[in-house]
């Protein structure tokens, strides 16, 4: 995979209490304006996945590569075996807040041409998030 970009923020609450909103999966149309609802299948675990209903387009299915709590949460989405992203949370304690940075990759033999377009929307879209993220946690 090669990355995209990141993000960060500084939010004020524990590592603990950021992962429970992060993995509340059902309630991320609460600070995710363009998610319409989501679903967690099959939990946490290998073999599950997020379905999300975006506000526009149509749903897709993110399988779960990580969750490691309360530290690092990664969704991958693929194009079949030619492209593929990655997004990863990444949640570190920082004194009395947690430093929480979104990263994006992509990889895959045709990743610049199937999913530039995916990867670069969601590091645009990042920073809005981590913000919505941090408000839904005041």
């Amino acid at each position: 995979m090669r990355l995209i970009g990141h993000a960060q923020r500084a939010i004020a609450a524990s590592p603990a209490r950021v992962w429970e909103r992060l993995v509340d999966v059902a309630g991320w149309k609460t600070w995710m304006p363009g998610v319409r609802w989501a679903v967690l299948e099959r939990g946490l675990g290998a073999g599950g996945y997020v379905t999300i209903r975006p506000q526009r387009g149509r749903q897709t299915a993110y399988h779960v590569l990580v969750a490691d709590a309360p530290r690092t949460f990664a969704l991958g989405l693929t194009f079949g075996p030619v492209a593929g992203v990655c997004c990863t949370w990444t949640l570190m304690p920082d004194g009395f807040t947690t430093l929480v940075t979104q990263t994006l990759e992509m990889g895959g033999p045709l990743g610049g041409w199937l999913a530039a377009g995916t990867a670069e929307r969601m590091l645009a879209e990042a920073p809005d998030l981590l913000e919505a993220l941090a408000a839904a946690l005041a």
